[in-house]
């Protein structure tokens, strides 16, 4: 009975899993399937498969809009962003981790909670201190702004994955001779891979799909990031959802193929972070 019971359980939850997946999927779906269709056949019915496989929509963004710029300067703000992320946020958070003392735990606290304040409360403050600074639609203003507002949950990260990595490592470094710039480039920064991973792929995502930040801070700056080029396709009395539809198909590639290259680091680094210290 026992052995029924258990694989009528596993039928069960391989049931649900799949009935879980379907449901997730099917706006995903939906938008894959719309992409391939013309205006009118949206508006007829956005659940119908289109009549033809009908590539227009794809060749008019291509080829027609601002399409290949927006992206080339969504890959620089993304790769730029992201790879000052994880340098800063790994030598704050080991030096964190290492550096024990009240003032170091206060500076931990007050990184921390920013993450409690809405981003709403502090925009107009943010904007006018950019604006004054004169980093308003500067693309490397975007990038620093991103920088900032992403930094507390990357050096938590860090932070906590350094604070249970062995000292003796450092220690021994240190006795053959190692300055701390050699140690940190060959032996903490390998050790933290795992962390530095997951923070590379968290904030990719974030910086990918942003468009709040990126509106108020470069606006409408030249050439624009990809969620800033797609508000274009919005009118006043009607919007072209063929356009649109095959613009998020189309930037969604690359974002998903670096989930998916990355995907096995995120949950390894996620649980070593939280879970150490």
């Amino acid at each position: 009975m026992t052995k029924k019971k258990n694989a009528v359980l596993g039928t069960v939850k391989y049931i649900v899993t799949i009935l879980f997946a379907i449901i997730f999927a099917s706006p995903l779906i939906l938008v894959f399937i719309n992409s391939f269709k013309t205006k009118g056949e949206i508006s007829t019915s956005a659940l119908a498969l289109p009549e033809t496989l009908n590539l227009d929509n794809y060749i008019t963004i291509i080829t027609e809009s601002n399409f290949v710029s927006s992206f080339l300067t969504s890959i620089f703000t993304v790769v730029v962003t992201t790879s000052l992320t994880v340098l800063v946020s790994a030598i704050t958070g080991y030096a964190l981790a290492r550096w024990q003392s009240k003032l170091s735990r206060i500076i931990m606290l007050t990184i921390m909670t920013t993450l409690f304040v809405p981003f709403q409360v502090y925009m107009v403050s943010l904007i006018v201190i950019v604006r004054k600074i004169g980093l308003v639609g500067n693309l490397f203003g975007l990038i620093l702004v991103y920088l900032a507002l992403g930094m507390p949950v990357p050096i938590f990260l860090c932070r906590s994955y350094c604070v249970g990595m062995p000292k003796e490592l450092e220690e021994a470094a240190i006795i053959d001779g190692c300055s701390r710039f050699t140690m940190l480039y060959k032996i903490i920064l390998p050790l933290m891979r795992p962390i530095l991973a997951t923070v590379a792929v968290l904030n990719a995502l974030w910086v990918w799909g942003e468009f709040l930040v990126a509106f108020l801070v470069y606006g409408n700056g030249k050439p624009m990031t990809l969620p800033l080029s797609q508000q274009y396709f919005y009118g006043s009395y009607s919007n072209q959802w063929n356009l649109i539809l095959a613009n998020f198909v189309i930037s969604s590639i690359p974002i998903i193929l670096f989930y998916v290259l990355m995907q096995k680091n995120i949950v390894k680094g996620i649980a070593a972070g939280a879970v150490k210290g």
